[in-house]
């Protein structure tokens, strides 16, 4: 666990068959007083651990499961094999009476012959299901999302069951936004339209409780799940399944490696790089068509409100320094008494890191839940104006006209 303190070592060390690592777009590496360690939070094996307030990672603890892929809201950690475009497919194809089922690993396993394999979407835990699969399959058409998972409270990645417990109240949100009937949900038992013939719904059920009180059912197994190849392109930095071996090993290749100097460059405006994960961008395609939103607000974990407090910002514009997708943007210069400076805010971009709430030395900035839909496609900003500060930041003398100002007397410089 050498490199502890550094996210952007540590996370390398999981860079796998089944995980593409994006370090630099984690917001623990860009800033590492962001608070973010949602990837800790839900990793089903214990791969991902937070240790003395900092990321740690072993990656012979990993499974694939994707399930930190799926919380990282800046898609640091990105599954693959199948990545989202290959899952989408599958579950495409598995479309039975306007329906899909999404089943976990074990259970594909204790069901054996009982269901049809083409009727069933694979995954190797619920963790890996997320709002963008499920929107694009209301998009195509269908109606209903079965999540079928066995006795999670005896299974060893039992953790991605409440993440896909969140992200179906979370599609579902959506969906009920837009009116939209289908639902995703996770189903107590396997959809009769999975089974195969001649199988009934009390012989799964009697299979899949059987398999979880055997020991083998609680022990983490490197699963792999091989998906027919997608017509659609995958995103940036995804590939078609490799040859299983290959997730065995945790190495990295020294090519795959970013070099450090990518993480100390800044932009022209001072700010650290922007990206849009494209899994957002596939989300709001899908979203739009579904056709007109009805709800005024949606309430998700994808999007928040920035809200500054006027009273308290201190015009330090850090918010915007690191911003990782650059919903919030800086505007103008600070060039005294009467000048237009502040930061703008795009809700559309906003992926709701929490980095900007995080990092804030005023606590002036508030992250709210509730967004309006039309804020996602109309590419509404709202303007932040900010008062002049009392100390000119990047001035030779900041740190001396700093002291000046919150100390008595007079302060000499040398």
């Amino acid at each position: 666990m050498s490199g502890r303190h550094n996210p952007q070592g540590v996370l390398r060390g999981i860079d796998s068959f089944a995980l593409t690592v994006r370090s630099e777009r984690c917001v623990q590496v860009r800033n590492r007083n962001a608070d973010c360690m949602r990837c800790a939070e839900v990793c089903t094996s214990g791969c991902i651990t937070v240790d003395e307030g900092a990321l740690a990672v072993d990656p012979e603890r990993c499974v694939g499961c994707g399930t930190c892929a799926t919380v990282c809201p800046t898609c640091a950690l990105e599954a693959r094999n199948p990545n989202d475009a290959q899952l989408l497919a599958a579950a495409k194809a598995a479309v039975r009476e306007g329906s899909v089922c999404v089943a976990c690993q074990p259970v594909r396993a204790a069901l054996g012959g009982l269901v049809d394999e083409d009727a069933v979407a694979p995954v190797v835990c619920l963790g890996r299901v997320e709002e963008t699969l499920v929107a694009g399959l209301a998009a195509a058409g269908v109606t209903r999302v079965d999540l079928v998972a066995g006795d999670c409270v005896h299974c060893a990645q039992r953790a991605g069951r409440d993440c896909a417990r969140m992200v179906a109240q979370s599609a579902n949100g959506l969906l009920a936004a837009w009116e939209h009937p289908c639902r995703a949900e996770l189903a107590p038992r396997v959809p009769a339209y999975a089974l195969a013939a001649g199988a009934s719904a009390d012989d799964a059920q009697a299979a899949i409780e059987a398999y979880f009180r055997e020991e083998r059912a609680c022990v983490p197994v490197r699963a792999q799940v091989t998906v027919a190849e997608s017509d659609e392109p995958a995103s940036a930095g995804e590939s078609a399944p490799e040859a299983p071996a290959a997730f065995a090993s945790s190495a990295v290749a020294e090519d795959s490696v970013e070099p450090a100097s990518r993480f100390a460059r800044v932009m022209a405006d001072g700010t650290l790089p922007h990206f849009l994960p494209d899994r957002r961008e596939r989300l709001l395609n899908a979203l739009y068509a579904l056709g007109e939103p009805k709800a005024p607000f949606v309430s998700t974990r994808l999007w928040g409100m920035v809200a500054i407090d006027g009273t308290k910002c201190s015009s330090c514009r850090m918010c915007a320094t690191f911003c990782p997708t650059g919903s919030l943007r800086r505007f103008g210069e600070d060039e005294g008494e009467g000048s237009e400076f502040g930061v703008e805010h795009f809700p559309g971009d906003c992926v709701k890191c929490g980095t900007c709430r995080a990092i804030c030395p005023e606590g002036a900035i508030l992250l709210l839940d509730d967004v309006k839909p039309s804020y996602l496609f109309d590419g509404d900003v709202h303007r932040y104006r900010m008062r002049s500060r009392a100390v000119k930041m990047n001035d030779p003398h900041q740190i001396l006209n700093t002291m000046k100002s919150q100390i008595e007397g007079d302060v000499f410089e040398r």
